[in-house]
C-alpha cells in the first residue's frame, strides 16, 4: 500500500469519526432537548394537577390549604404521655398539690368542718371541682360574654343566636366556656373508669388532678388573656393526662 493510500484511508477514517461524533452530538442534543421538553411538560402537568387539587379544596370550603397540615399535630398528645406519667408519680410535688386541691374541695363540701378526704373520694372531689367550674362558672362566663359582646345586651330568648357577633375578649370568654364543656367528656370518662377500677391509685388521681389544674388554672386564664403558647402547651398536658389514665387502666386489675 502506497503512502497516498494510507493518507486516504486515514482521511476517510477521520471523516467517519467526525461524522459519527457529529451524529452522536446531534442525537445527544436532540435527546437533551426532548428530555427538557418532557420535564417541563411533566412540571406543568404537576402544577396544573396541584392547582386543580387546591381549587377542589377551596370549593369544598378550604380557604387555607396549608392549614390541613395541622392534622399532623395529633401524635404530639400521645408523645406527651410519658412526660405526664413521669411527673405524676406518687409522693412527688404533684401529689402534694393535688391532695391540697382535693382538701380544699373537701373543706368546701363540709362547710369548713374538715379538709380530710378519703382515698376513695379523691376522684369525686376532683370531679366535683371540675363540674362546678365547667357548668356553673363556665355558664356564667358564656352569659357574660354574650351580654358584654352585644350592644343591646343578652337576649335571654335567643342567646346562642348572638354568638356570631362576638369578637375579642367576649369571644374568648365564650370560647373558654365552650372548650371546657367540650373537654369535660374526656375527663368524665377517665374519672369514671378510675373510680370503677382503681379509685385508690394515687398516680391516676394525680393525672386527673393534673388535668384539672392545667385546664382551670392555666388553660382558662391564658385563653381569656390571649396567651397562645401557654394555652397550647397546657391543652397538650391536660389531654395527655387523661389519655395516660385510660392507657394505664387497660391492664389494671380491679381493686
Amino acid at each position: 500500500m502506497s503512502a497516498s493510500d494510507v493518507d486516504r484511508a486515514a482521511h476517510d477514517a477521520d471523516k467517519k469519526i467526525k461524522q459519527t461524533a457529529d451524529t452522536a452530538e446531534k442525537k445527544y442534543e436532540q435527546g437533551k432537548q426532548e428530555a427538557e421538553k418532557k420535564y417541563e411538560q411533566g412540571k406543568q402537568e404537576a402544577k396544573e394537577l396541584k392547582n386543580d387539587f387546591i381549587q377542589r379544596l377551596k370549593e369544598d370550603g378550604v380557604k387555607n390549604p396549608k392549614g390541613l397540615w395541622t392534622v399532623g399535630f395529633g401524635p404530639v398528645f400521645i408523645a406527651a404521655v410519658p412526660l405526664v406519667s413521669f411527673i405524676s408519680q406518687p409522693n412527688g410535688v404533684l401529689t402534694t398539690a393535688v391532695n391540697g386541691l382535693i382538701g380544699g374541695v373537701g373543706l368546701f363540701a363540709t362547710a369548713g368542718k374538715t379538709s380530710i378526704v378519703p382515698q376513695s373520694g379523691k376522684v369525686a372531689a376532683l370531679s366535683s371541682l371540675f363540674l362546678i367550674a365547667t357548668y356553673a362558672f363556665g355558664g356564667a362566663f358564656s352569659a357574660a360574654a354574650i351580654d358584654s359582646g352585644n350592644e343591646d345586651g343578652r337576649d335571654n330568648s335567643y342567646p346562642r343566636k348572638q354568638t356570631d357577633s362576638l369578637t375579642g375578649l367576649p369571644l374568648r370568654l365564650y370560647s373558654t366556656a365552650a372548650h371546657t364543656i367540650e373537654n369535660f367528656g374526656a375527663f368524665g370518662l377517665a374519672a369514671a373508669l378510675t373510680q370503677a377500677i382503681a379509685p385508690g391509685d394515687q398516680q391516676l388521681i394525680n393525672l386527673l388532678g393534673l388535668h384539672v389544674f392545667t385546664k382551670l388554672f392555666v388553660y382558662g386564664p391564658t385563653y381569656i388573656f390571649n396567651v397562645g403558647p401557654a394555652r397550647t402547651i397546657s391543652h397538650i398536658i391536660a389531654t395527655s393526662a387523661v389519655t395516660a389514665v385510660a392507657l394505664k387502666l387497660i391492664h389494671k386489675p380491679l381493686v
